[in-house]
């Protein structure tokens, strides 16, 4: 069953309005003006930042790739409270205990969604493409390390067809909490 995108990203939006916040952070970061925010609209695309063009290759690199690093972070953190009540490691029994449910419910929704929007779309890689792979005054030292990144972007995209996004965002919604529970206990 083929569900379209932008259904998708309605049912997902809070990871849309952080992956473009992330990329607005990394302008801010790096000093690029951004002329304009959409952090989310129910067209395609369903959030965007336009930006000042910059030559600089690794300011590039880290504004498309900047929402991974972003999106993985919080969306790890924000799941990481409901994920004993989620997976019922820690049932929490009377009166309060539908409410402390539904609200890890939430939480793991929105982390969920914020990771599976943690893939840098098809456009970052364009922009990568332009301003680094095709740009003749970018050294082949930036170039070699900025190729694989956007084969792993449009690889991303692809695997998107098949739920990787929603794979990853289950998974890394695991592993912290699998983590700490290894090293504690």
């Amino acid at each position: 069953m083929i569900i379209p995108g932008i259904l998708i990203s309605i049912v997902t939006f809070p990871g849309v309005a952080v992956h473009e916040l992330a990329h607005q952070i990394c302008c801010r970061i790096c000093r690029i003006p951004v002329y304009e925010v959409k952090y989310f609209q129910v067209s395609n695309p369903c959030g965007y930042v336009l930006h000042e063009a910059t030559s600089n290759p690794w300011k590039n690199l880290l504004t498309s790739l900047g929402p991974f690093f972003f999106n993985t972070i919080l969306g790890m953190l924000i799941t990481l409270p409901a994920y004993a009540n989620v997976f019922d490691y820690n049932y929490v029994g009377g009166t309060l205990g539908p409410y402390v449910t539904v609200s890890s419910w939430l939480l793991y929704w929105l982390g969920v969604s914020i990771l599976m929007h943690a893939f840098p779309s098809t456009g970052d890689a364009q922009a990568l493409v332009a301003s680094v792979l095709k740009n003749k005054e970018v050294g082949v030292f930036a170039k070699i390390v900025t190729a694989p990144f956007i084969g792993l972007i449009y690889l991303g995209a692809i695997g998107s067809m098949v739920w990787l996004d929603l794979l990853y965002g289950v998974g890394m919604s695991v592993v912290l909490p699998k983590l700490l529970g290894a090293l504690l206990f």
